[in-house]
């Protein structure tokens, strides 16, 4: 008894930040985007389903479809130059991996705002003779660019603990690469995949800054349209209805990556 009632209070912090930091904002924001926005732009507690009959409106669902479009965009992107890369650290010395991955975390020792200012400049450059600078395929590198690390990092862990010797069991077996990506090394590192997927795609799906800036407001998306609502529209209800949806979105695309882990842990 005496045991229950201490791990009980040891963990009484956790579970007030969980209160106080998780749960309680987002109750708010869920309450609020049942409410009912002032000609003047205040919250009235007028309880109403106007903010979510907004949102199914033609031009918001777009606006979602777009976002999604670009989260998944910049998922595929991301995740298909982290593979390789991750596969060539594991075949690097210890000294020359430590550098390598070094180098790649280095911008992160910076402000996230100095880093999408200096791509900025970067593609300014108009690299390659192609204008990059306040267009999508923009965008969409600049997002790849700051989120790169963390696709490469869960996956090289797990391409890691790969056996050499699978592989080479596959070769001598007479199996192309291409088998051997597709049937070896594929399903050995997929739960490095499930997880670099939900670090991208997550956190991408409300990006409003890189959008803002590297694509000059031609690039809109939930992010953008957000900051509109709470900030220059003053329509929380809105904004709050949107964050719902968001937060739905979210959950569902977490779930789906957490039952591919599970289906990769029963298969293990």
């Amino acid at each position: 008894m005496v045991r229950r009632s201490r791990n009980a209070l040891l963990s009484l912090p956790f579970y007030l930040w969980l209160a106080l930091g998780l749960i309680g904002p987002i109750a708010i924001i869920v309450v609020t985007s049942f409410l009912t926005r002032s000609p003047f732009g205040q919250v009235e507690w007028t309880f109403t389903l106007d903010a979510y009959r907004t949102l199914f409106d033609y031009l918001y669902l777009n606006l979602f479809m777009r976002s999604l479009g670009l989260a998944a965009g910049n998922t595929a992107l991301t995740i298909a130059i982290a593979y390789p890369v991750a596969y060539y650290l594991t075949k690097l010395s210890p000294t020359k991996r430590t550098w390598l991955l070094t180098l790649i975390l280095i911008p992160f020792w910076t402000s996230f705002l100095v880093r999408v200012l200096g791509f900025m400049e970067f593609l300014r450059l108009e690299p390659l003779g192609i204008k990059l600078l306040y267009t999508y395929f923009g965008v969409l590198l600049s997002m790849c660019c700051n989120y790169l690390p963390f696709a490469l990092l869960p996956l090289y862990a797990e391409v890691s603990k790969i056996p050499r010797s699978v592989i080479e069991a596959a070769q001598d077996l007479g199996a192309t690469r291409w088998q051997i990506f597709t049937r070896v090394f594929l399903p050995l590192s997929k739960r490095g995949l499930i997880v670099a997927s939900m670090l991208v795609f997550i956190p991408s799906l409300g990006e409003f800054l890189i959008p803002d800036l590297v694509g000059g407001g031609r690039v809109y998306g939930l992010g953008s349209f957000l900051q509109n609502q709470f900030l220059s529209a003053r329509n929380w209800p809105l904004g709050s209805a949107t964050l719902s949806l968001m937060l739905i979105i979210t959950f569902i695309a977490a779930k789906f990556f957490l039952n591919h882990e599970s289906e990769n842990e029963a298969m293990r």
